[in-house]
């Protein structure tokens, strides 16, 4: 069963997909075979030009990273074409490799929650949800002094508690209409063709920087710049990261997110 919806964040449509449970998928595959497209958008206005207006917006999205090969790599074609993305990463990988980490957020990319070690969020009781985000916030606040407002569950798996619950914490839940499908054995010219092909005014396209080898993604990528680019679409970033001015010290037992306390004593901290 699919329920879709809308959710509204600084101006721009974000597609919300909730699922239901249902037979194990590929790590961050999405939950259907064919989403559905956003309606389309109006870009934000950040240029006085017309024409700059008026070009239809297109949102990439980089799964299951940091990776300390396949992410750098992906910023870098990013770079070479002046594109700004979203990376939802898991808190995991942001401990284990925090340099890249810093890469992203200091290329100007959005940084946002996929989890805290990849699992399957509708199998959690709400105190293991808390406590998984607490964690995956707590590691963006430690590495790059940011919190993410917006979050992916890993799978696409959703329901309407996992919302309810996310919402609590000020998240928003991020879904993709558009899909490369880089989790199968495919080419890096079908992985293109597939997001071409599918991309929308107004799409969320789904990628994958981590979660196993991508450099099938990374040659993709620059096929899909090129073309998107000449038929005159523009790159944003989805969501923002809100800045921290002060480290807080979190505790794995002890719910610590979106307000920050101090840890009680006797509590362990997230080592």
């Amino acid at each position: 069963m699919i329920r879709s919806g809308v959710l509204w964040s600084t101006g721009v449509t974000l597609l919300v997909v909730s699922l239901g449970l249902g037979s194990t998928l590929p790590p961050s595959a999405p939950r259907s075979s064919s989403p559905p497209s956003p309606p389309a958008v109006s870009p934000p206005v950040a240029n006085a030009d017309p024409a700059a207006r008026s070009a239809p917006v297109v949102y990439l999205t980089f799964d299951d990273g940091p990776h300390p090969v396949y992410t750098p790599q992906i910023l870098e074609v990013l770079a070479s074409h002046g594109v700004r993305g979203t990376f939802f990463v898991v808190g995991s990988m942001v401990r284990n490799w925090p340099d890249t980490t810093r890469r992203i957020v200091e290329a100007g990319h959005s940084i946002q929650l996929h989890s805290w070690r990849h699992g399957n969020l509708t199998k959690f009781t709400r105190q293991e949800f808390i406590a998984d985000t607490a964690r995956a916030q707590a590691a963006l606040a430690e590495v790059v002094s940011k919190r993410a407002t917006c979050l992916r569950p890993p799978y696409g798996m959703m329901n309407a508690q996992l919302e309810e619950w996310a919402t609590e914490l000020d998240l928003k839940m991020v879904m993709w209409s558009t899909s490369g499908a880089d989790w199968l054995d495919i080419s890096a010219s079908q992985i293109a063709r597939r997001v071409v092909n599918g991309v929308r005014p107004g799409s969320v396209v789904l990628l994958h920087d981590g979660g196993g080898p991508r450099h099938r993604t990374v040659t993709a990528l620059g096929i899909i710049l090129e073309e998107l680019t000449e038929a005159g679409y523009r790159f944003r970033p989805i969501c923002s990261s809100l800045p921290i001015t002060e480290q807080i010290r979190v505790c794995r037992d002890f719910y610590a997110w979106p307000a920050p306390r101090p840890c009680p004593d006797d509590s362990p901290t997230d080592t």
